[in-house]
C-alpha cells in the first residue's frame, strides 16, 4: 500500500441538478468505497485487502472478517447483498486485513523501507446501512503515528537511511462499549530501531510508530559513511496525528529540529506546539489585501460585499499539487477538451485562484461530528468574512437543488434573484458579470481528476468563452447530508447556451472548488 495519505475519490456530477439523483437498481455486490481521513498524497493499489464485519439489525451475523480486495476505486469480494432489502445492517472494517481477524495487537515493521502504509492500522464503522448499488463510503481513521522527516540538503550530500532509534512498537488494541476502537502502547513491549520509507530519497522520509510519550533518538546516515545522531526527550504522539521533524544538512553538519506543523492525517497536535501566525489583512474600499494578495471586492443587490477575484491563499502548512488525484489544494488549469495543463505562472493563479477540497476550504476535517455545525464557517476566509451559505447563493442565482438537511423535495426556484434573466428563465454567467461579480470559469477537481469539458460551439454561442472550462463550482458552506455540501455550478448546453448559474452538490472527498468569500 502507497498510501499513507489519502482520500477516496468523490464524485461531483458533471450533469444538470435534475440528474444527480442515482437511478434505482438491484442491489449486487457488497462494495465499499475508502475516505482515508486528512489524506493529500498516494491511493490505495489494487490488491490491498481489508477484513469486513456486517451484523443486520436484528442481531443475525451476516459476515465477519470477510476479505475485501481494492480495485478500481473500491473493495469488493464475492460477496452479495442479503435479500431483505428493507433490514438495515452495521459495517466495521479494518487495515491491513489479518485473517485472524481484527487484531488485539498491532506490531509495525522496523523496516519498513519498502513502505510504511503496510503498518498503517486503520479502522473504520457505519449504521444503519441499507443494501445498495453503490458503493458504501466508509471513513477509515487512522490508529497509529507518523513521523515525516523532511530534509533540505544543500551539501549535496547522499543519504543511505534515516532511523528513529529507541521506539516501541507494538499497541493494545480494544474496542469500547459505544464501538469506539482504542489503541494504546503496549508499555511492556521491547523498544527497537525504525528504519524510515526514502519517500522521495534525500528529502523526505516517514515511518509509522505506535502512539506514546517517548525519549528518542534520530540518526542520519550517508552512502559517504558518515553519520549524525539526535536525541529528543519526552515527546508526546497521539493516535491519528501526523508529526514532522526536520533535517538541514549542510556542508557545516546536520541540524535537527521539531515541526510545529501538521503536513496531514488528523489536524491538530504539534510536537512543538506554538501558535500559528495569522496571515497580513488589510480591508479598504472595494478591496482587501490576504495572505500578501489583493483581491478586489463589489457590494451586489443583496446588500453584501461578496470578493470579485478567487482566492489564491495556501494556509500555512499546505502546499499546492499540480496532480488532481494528491493533495488538498491545486492549480488551476486549462484544457482542451482531453488533456488538462496546470499552470503554475503568477499571473493565472492570480486570474484563477486556486481550487481546494472541502476540508482546505474550511479549514477543518469535515467528519461525522461537525458536518452539520460548520455553515456559515469563516474557513479560510479572512476575519469578518466567512464560506458563503446557500441562502446567500440562492439570493444570487434563484435555483438550487433540494436540501436533504432541510427535508426539501424538488427543485427550488426563486425567480426574485439578484442575477435571475427573466428572457432565458435562469441565472445567467453574464448577469454575473453585469453585476461586477467576475465571474471566473476556473473548473473543478471532480473525481480526483481536472474536469476536462470546455466551451465550445455545440453548448453555448458566447465565442469569448470558447475554450474555457465548462463546469466551474464555488465553495458553499451549507450541507445537503453527511457526505455532500452544495456547490454553485455553471451549465452550459444547448438550452443552457449562456451558462446556467445554480446550486448542485459537491461529494466530499477529492473535489475542488473555487472559493469566493463573503463578508459577515
Amino acid at each position: 500500500m502507497k498510501k499513507f495519505f489519502f482520500l477516496a475519490s468523490a464524485l461531483v456530477a458533471l450533469v444538470s441538478c435534475h440528474q444527480l439523483t442515482p437511478e434505482a437498481a438491484a442491489p449486487g455486490k457488497v462494495r465499499i468505497e475508502p475516505v482515508i481521513t486528512r489524506a493529500t498524497e498516494v491511493n490505495f493499489e489494487d490488491g490491498d485487502a481489508i477484513g469486513v464485519a456486517i451484523s443486520k439489525s436484528n442481531g443475525e451475523k451476516y459476515a465477519d472478517n470477510k476479505k475485501f480486495t481494492y480495485s478500481g476505486g473500491a473493495f469488493t469480494s464475492d460477496l452479495d447483498w442479503y435479500g431483505d432489502g428493507g433490514m438495515s445492517s452495521s459495517i466495521n472494517a479494518y487495515y491491513p486485513y489479518s485473517e485472524g481477524g481484527f487484531p488485539s495487537t498491532f506490531t509495525v515493521g522496523t523496516d519498513q523501507t519498502s513502505g510504511a502504509g503496510a503498518y498503517d492500522l486503520m479502522v473504520a464503522a457505519k449504521s444503519e446501512v441499507m443494501p445498495q448499488v453503490s458503493p458504501v463510503t466508509m471513513v477509515f481513521k487512522h490508529q497509529l503515528t507518523q513521523i515525516v522527516m523532511n530534509v533540505t540538503n544543500t551539501a549535496g550530500v547522499e543519504i543511505d537511511k534515516i532511523v528513529f532509534k529507541g521506539v516501541i512498537p507494538t499497541v493494545n488494541v480494544s474496542v469500547s462499549e459505544a464501538g469506539e476502537v482504542l489503541a494504546s502502547v503496549d508499555p511492556t513491549a521491547e523498544k527497537v530501531d525504525i528504519v524510515a520509507e526514502p519517500v522521495t530519497p534525500n528529502l523526505k522520509y516517514r515511518a509509522i510508530i505506535a502512539p506514546q510519550t517517548l525519549s528518542f533518538g534520530v540518526s542520519l546516515t550517508t552512502k559517504q559513511g558518515g553519520s549524525v545522531v539526535s536525541q529528543f526527550t519526552e515527546v508526546t504522539m497521539k493516535p491519528g496525528y501526523s508529526y514532522a521533524i526536520n533535517a538541514e544538512v549542510t556542508a557545516q553538519g546536520v541540524r535537527f529540529s521539531l515541526a510545529g506543523e501538521i503536513e496531514a492525517w488528523e489536524n491538530g497536535g504539534n510536537l512543538d506546539p506554538q501558535t500559528p501566525s495569522k496571515p497580513d489583512f488589510e480591508e479598504g474600499d472595494g478591496y482587501f489585501t490576504y495572505g500578501g494578495l489583493r483581491y478586489a471586492t463589489v457590494k451586489l443587490a443583496d446588500g453584501k460585499v461578496w470578493m470579485a477575484e478567487p482566492l489564491a491563499y495556501v494556509p500555512s502548512g499546505m502546499t499546492v499539487s499540480d496532480d488532481a488525484s494528491k493533495g488538498d489544494i491545486w492549480y488551476p488549469y486549462s484544457s482542451n477538451g482531453s488533456v488538462t495543463t496546470p499552470l503554475k505562472d503568477e499571473a493565472s493563479i492570480k486570474a484563477k485562484g486556486l481550487l481546494y477540497s472541502y476540508n482546505a476550504l474550511m479549514g477543518t476535517e469535515i467528519s461525522d461530528s461537525n458536518w452539520d455545525k460548520l455553515e456559515g464557517a469563516q474557513g479560510i476566509c479572512p476575519e469578518g468574512w466567512h464560506i458563503p451559505t446557500r441562502a446567500e447563493w440562492y439570493a444570487l442565482c434563484g435555483t438550487s437543488n433540494a436540501s436533504a438537511f432541510l427535508g426539501e423535495s424538488g427543485t427550488q426556484t426563486d425567480a426574485s434573484a439578484c442575477m435571475w434573466d427573466k428572457e432565458l428563465g435562469y441565472a445567467s454567467v453574464g448577469k454575473f458579470n453585469e453585476a461586477g461579480f467576475n465571474f471566473v470559469l476556473s473548473g473543478c477537481v471532480a473525481s480526483s481528476k481536472y474536469n476536462v469539458l470546455i466551451i465550445d460551439s455545440s453548448v453555448s454561442d458566447l465565442e469569448a468563452l470558447y475554450g474555457q472550462n465548462r463546469m466551474a463550482y464555488y465553495a458553499c458552506s451549507s450541507p445537503n447530508k453527511s457526505t455532500q455540501f452544495f456547490a454553485l455550478m455553471t451549465t452550459f448546453t444547448s438550452v443552457n447556451a449562456k451558462g446556467k448559474v445554480s446550486l448542485a452538490f459537491a461529494t466530499l472527498g477529492k473535489t475542488g472548488v473555487q472559493v469566493r468569500c463573503v463578508k459577515e
